[in-house]
């Protein structure tokens, strides 16, 4: 990958926001009719994975002219094969949720990545409830085999952490139309991700959810979700992190198409506000270099997917604090410690801490010298594109961006940006 040399403008289309298409889908296969899901164009694997997923339990999903037509089964089937998540925690969690109802063994798994992330906080919950769970040795959390249904029998109030993700209360929350019996599910502290939870609730009451999880508890009962007959996907707003990224490092000039309303933002809308503090200006959806930039110090607990290309741009900025953050320990990667080591392979130094990381700022990317490691992770390959843009690099993981944006390399491309994939 060569650096660009002369700063162009362009377009940046942010890709349809994952978070919402899966949940939406999980919504679509529980319904009682047709969900026209528009806006799916550029969906990365992520959701495909779910899309697949849920076709192998027996949900009908056709495509017409960028959208997916979502037909709900009479019963779930039992899939023929393992349902593979691929990359996709949210994905997976949602599946071990929902088939964690069905009175047949189904088995799931991931891939690498995956694999090595856990879903104890989730799987505490069901085991308390009677479903059993048999899962992968050692270091893997997958394959696992899970075999319903819920226990009939009255039992205590389970718990469900929430310090190290929203993604099980989710899980619970959008597979609960498959409950037999009215349960309670206590809520620990320290809610992490609390927009993407709170996403899941506004989807669930948008379908007819009538419950709440107030007071510290999660009241679950059987309910028949009426989801919208349409449904439009909106921009995955933290991928403008990347489009930041790219204007400090090349000069370049964007207009950011696809843009969310704030609600749908899920934390990202920190970006905006920030951008000038990082030596950007952003008008009217347009962003461009600018020469004042300013300490940041932000709170990623709503937002900890930003914490890899927001370091970067503190570092070539005024520098900063990242906190609230721990959960991104539990990525792909340990974000916190691979954004640490992907800056100093561009000779930019941060420091790590229990909850984020400490960035000096003034600081001048310079080309790697070896291979960049990314970690399998594929916001860590975006930013280290992004980095490259200025400084030229030779790149590991060329087809990570594909979970959650297939066109970046060509975007990038279209730049100026020379990306050339090659093969061992």
């Amino acid at each position: 990958m060569q650096p660009i040399t002369s700063p162009s403008e362009g377009n940046w289309a942010l890709p349809p926001s994952k978070s919402h298409a899966i949940r939406w889908l999980m919504m679509g296969a529980l319904g009682t009719g047709e969900l026209r899901l528009e806006g799916t164009e550029g969906l990365g694997e992520d959701a495909r994975s779910m899309r697949r997923c849920l076709m192998q339990l027996g949900v009908r999903v056709e495509d017409a002219e960028g959208a997916w037509l979502i037909h709900p089964p009479s019963s779930f089937q039992r899939p023929p094969s393992l349902l593979h998540a691929g990359n996709s925690g949210t994905a997976l969690r949602m599946l071990v949720a929902l088939v964690s109802h069905l009175d047949v063994p189904v088995m799931l798994d991931g891939d690498a990545s995956l694999r090595r992330r856990g879903s104890e906080d989730l799987l505490t919950v069901l085991k308390a409830e009677g479903v059993k769970l048999r899962s992968g040795d050692g270091h893997d959390r997958l394959p696992l085999e899970v075999r319903g249904p819920w226990s009939s029998a009255v039992s205590e109030d389970s718990m469900l952490r929430r310090d190290r993700s929203s993604q099980p209360y989710s899980a619970l929350l959008l597979s609960s139309p498959l409950i037999r019996r009215a349960r309670t599910v206590q809520l620990g502290d320290m809610v992490r991700s609390s927009k993407h939870a709170a996403l899941s609730e506004s989807i669930a009451k948008a379908c007819g959810w009538q419950g709440n999880s107030e007071d510290g508890f999660l009241m679950l009962a059987p309910w028949t979700p009426i989801p919208p007959r349409t449904v439009a996907l909106p921009g995955d707003a933290s991928m403008a992190s990347f489009a930041m990224l790219f204007v400090r490092t090349t000069g370049a000039r964007v207009s950011l198409k696809g843009w969310p309303k704030t609600e749908d933002a899920l934390g990202a809308e920190v970006l905006r506000d920030m951008a000038p503090s990082l030596g950007l200006a952003w008008d009217e959806g347009v962003i461009a270099r600018s020469d004042s930039t300013a300490h940041v110090d932000v709170d990623l607990s709503s937002a900890n997917d930003l914490i890899c290309p927001l370091a970067a741009m503190l570092a070539l900025g005024g520098g900063g604090v990242i906190r609230g953050a721990p959960h991104a320990r539990h990525k792909e990667s340990d974000r916190i410690a691979s954004t640490v080591h992907l800056l100093g392979q561009f000779g930019l130094v941060a420091t790590a801490t229990e909850e984020g990381m400490h960035v000096d700022g003034g600081q001048t990317a310079s080309r790697p010298i070896a291979v960049v490691k990314t970690f399998g992770d594929h916001r860590v390959m975006m930013t280290a594109v992004a980095l490259a843009a200025a400084t030229g690099a030779t790149i590991e993981g060329p087809r990570l961006h594909n979970i959650a944006d297939p066109q970046f390399l060509q975007r990038v491309a279209s730049f100026g940006l020379s990306c050339v994939a090659r093969t061992r």
